[in-house]
């Protein structure tokens, strides 16, 4: 009977959490080879994606308000096509930047909102053994969304461009009516799929606020609170300066100092090759931890996040040609930050534990957002002023506070975690 309940959540776990990932990774990825084939500079990319990132780091403000998890799953699915179909609309359009961005917002608000919804739906809908048995596969399913995104949807628009003359606007208008209509195929299968609780939290429309209240205080109280925060905002300075700037630098023209990757070029090196290793550096990362703890491993995995981003300055002075190098050493980069983000995410949840455990790992993600998202903000006017070589050092040399915090953790004599529980 276990067997045959699992069997079937599995369809919907690996559903629901594809077309969880699917948007964001259309919204805070894919937009930026879009905005910079649709002619943006560097400065006006890196911005405008990293504002529409900004929702995911306020999700927290309204997730009490989000009640009947199955129906909004369905229907920020809905919205989400509505709002992917108005990007691809908007390419037709003289004021094409405008409604883009509109319709971008408000895909990033409601994929949020999905976030929070499918999350929910996913505690409610499983006990803890469920939980914990499809944890590895509901992370899967995102990655796959990812790869399928920043891979497969990336080269499907190089291939078309191809056959289009180099059409970009038409491929790219069609890529995207075709994402909006996979949404919505998720949104009916859903809306027909998706198993119904017979029980409603009771705090679904609105929590008590003094919760909300007492979480706060009791996060800004932690004992280790300013190192929590340096921690969270310079761990991955380096990381967060080349988010967008890799991605544009591998597909610049060699004259202006990039590798002239095409779309389709850059859809098999960086969002498959790329992606891939990047999840297999966090499996290992995962199961290091889980073997040796924190402390021992955050210094090692420190170093495999930020040293592989000299390979990039070396590709900036040389500009190599050949198609395998570059996706070997793409490889190696994305393996080493996936490496090193996994010290990362294990100390947030470690310093969430305690009473108000959810509520403080929803504070720190949103800290761990907008770390992100500030300094990439910034790259794209950083890289025009300096260039990619001297950017790259620049991002290189950002590397160090996260070394020397690495270092501090690694001396700590008690986890922030024990101290917190201990607290409470």
């Amino acid at each position: 009977m276990e067997e045959n309940k699992r069997s079937k959540d599995l369809g919907w776990v690996l559903s629901a959490n594809f077309a969880e990932g699917l948007p964001y990774a259309v919204i805070t990825t894919l937009s930026v080879v879009m905005m910079a084939d649709m002619g943006l500079s560097n400065t006006e990319v890196a911005a405008w994606t990293s504002l529409l990132a900004m929702p995911w780091s306020f999700k927290a403000l309204w997730s009490p308000w989000i009640g009947n998890t199955r129906r909004w799953m369905w229907l920020m699915q809905v919205a989400l096509a509505v709002c992917i179909a108005g990007v691809a609309l908007s390419l037709l359009s003289s004021n094409w930047l405008t409604w883009c961005l509109i319709a971008l917002t408000v895909g990033a608000f409601s994929s949020a909102t999905y976030d929070i919804s499918c999350d929910g739906f996913y505690m409610k809908a499983l006990d803890k053994d469920a939980q914990s048995f499809f944890v590895g596969i509901r992370s899967t399913a995102y990655r796959l969304s990812m790869i399928f995104a920043s891979g497969v949807l990336t080269t499907l628009v190089g291939l078309l461009a191809r056959s289009n003359g180099g059409d970009l606007t038409r491929a790219w208008f069609l890529v995207m009516l075709g994402v909006a209509g996979l949404m919505l195929v998720f949104a009916f299968v859903h809306r027909m799929w998706l198993p119904r609780l017979n029980v409603v939290a009771a705090d679904g429309a609105r929590r008590d606020e003094t919760d909300w209240v007492g979480a706060f205080k009791a996060f800004i109280l932690k004992r280790d609170l300013w190192f929590i925060l340096l921690f969270l905002l310079f761990y991955r300075l380096g990381e967060a300066l080349l988010s967008k700037m890799t991605i544009l630098f591998l597909k610049a023209p060699v004259e202006t100092g990039g590798l002239g990757l095409d779309n389709a070029e850059y859809g098999l090196i960086y969002g498959t090759v790329g992606v891939g290793m990047l999840t297999i550096g966090g499996i290992l990362g995962g199961m290091l931890v889980s073997k040796y703890g924190l402390r021992k491993c955050v210094i090692p995995l420190a170093l495999m996040l930020n040293v592989p981003d000299l390979l990039y300055v070396w590709m900036s002075i040389v500009q190599p040609q050949s198609r395998l190098l570059i996706g070997s050493l793409v490889g190696v980069e994305q393996f080493g930050y996936g490496l090193g983000f996994t010290a990362y995410m294990v100390f947030m949840l470690q310093s969430s534990q305690g009473k108000f455990s959810t509520s403080h790992y929803a504070i720190l993600t949103a800290l761990m957002a907008l770390g992100m998202n500030g300094p990439s903000m910034m790259s794209g006017l950083m890289q025009e002023s300096l260039g990619y070589t001297q950017f790259f050092w620049a991002a290189v040399a950002c590397t160090v506070p996260g070394m020397i915090l690495s270092v501090i953790l690694a001396r700590k004599k008690t986890p922030v975690s024990e101290a917190d529980v201990a607290q409470s």
